[in-house]
């Protein structure tokens, strides 16, 4: 299928499937007057990499990930799956770490508010 097919059956615009073939993420067939052919396993990949990004994953992540499920792989064979948890470990340390600080900061917003609205010393 062409790139403007790829993106009707996946709900991606053009340029995003560009810019993931552009970072290695689809691997297209260039036909002989140069566009772009695509299979269903790259629309499989599109919609893998959706999922991804909708759990907070950014593309650099997916990308160095991206051997583990590229090749047609079912991340939840045994094979894959211990690569997949870890990968989803990963993530989840990255969010408790960025939950920490966030919660950090917020305590100190509200230290900086208690300390505007205390009575002013006589």
């Amino acid at each position: 299928m062409r790139i403007g097919e790829l993106a009707k059956a996946s709900g991606v615009s053009v340029r995003a499937l560009r810019h993931y073939d552009a970072l290695n993420l689809l691997s297209p067939v260039r036909s002989d007057n140069g566009y772009r052919a695509f299979t269903e396993d790259d629309l499989r990949r599109v919609k893998l990499i959706r999922l991804f990004l909708s759990v907070g994953f950014r593309l650099e992540e997916i990308r160095e990930y991206g051997p583990c499920w590229q090749g047609g792989a079912d991340l939840n064979s045994p094979p894959h799956l211990p690569d997949t948890l870890a990968f989803y470990e990963r993530k989840l340390h990255d969010i408790d770490a960025q939950i920490a600080g966030l919660q950090a900061v917020r305590e100190r917003l509200r230290g900086h508010m208690r300390h505007l609205q205390a009575p002013p010393l006589s």
